[in-house]
């Protein structure tokens, strides 16, 4: 999709990094394409947990579902880094999508490769169990902030707490009481510095 001066001028706007673009159960009449940065969609799992369903970059579309269908949004949209998107209103969609075939083509192979997606993710969640989930999620966190020493990934509990809440969907007391069976299992190991921190060996 070409975007000219005007367009891009016009509807640019500029997010910080974890900035809500949108909630779960808003309205919504603007539909957003990513310019710069990445944008995280999550879902409401329980009151006060939710669950990464996708990381989006550069060039991906969302939030198209509110204008297509007219209906409160069904995830949460937070920008992972300083992020700039374009913003597009149902007018400003349903002329692109006449005058811009390519666009067109863009919005119906997105749309299906967001189907297949989402379907993998459902199914992973009914196939895998939460204690798996923390393990494998563990690796996650620790590759991305944990600290690399000789004996593995040293993570910090009270931070992976509160990402496996975010992005796993899973309780706080339910992932402590998931870490305390991995450790008991030899799988994860306290740290030498205290409690607060567990090594996980790298894969």
């Amino acid at each position: 999709m070409k975007i000219d001066k005007l367009m891009y001028t016009k509807y640019l706007k500029e997010f910080k990094a974890g900035q809500t673009i949108f909630s779960e159960g808003d309205s919504g009449d603007e539909m957003y394409i990513i310019i710069q940065g990445s944008v995280e969609i999550r879902k409401s799992t329980t009151v006060s947990t939710t669950k990464t369903l996708i990381v989006l970059q550069k060039g991906d579309i969302f939030g198209e579902m509110s204008i297509i269908e007219n209906k409160p949004r069904s995830a949460t949209a937070i920008t992972t880094m300083p992020t700039k998107l374009l913003c597009m209103n149902e007018d400003l969609f349903e002329s692109v999508l006449k005058k811009n075939s390519d666009f067109a083509g863009k919005i119906i192979k997105m749309l299906a490769e967001r189907l297949r997606k989402t379907n993998a993710i459902i199914k992973n969640i009914m196939s895998t169990n939460k204690q798996n989930q923390i393990h494998m999620g563990l690796y996650q966190y620790a590759e991305a902030h944990g600290t690399s020493t000789y004996k593995g990934y040293r993570v910090n509990i009270e931070q992976f707490v509160e990402w496996a809440a975010d992005h796993l969907g899973i309780p706080p007391q339910e992932t402590n009481s998931i870490l305390d069976s991995l450790e008991k299992r030899k799988l994860i190991k306290v740290s030498a510095l205290g409690k607060h921190e567990v090594i996980i060996h790298k894969r």
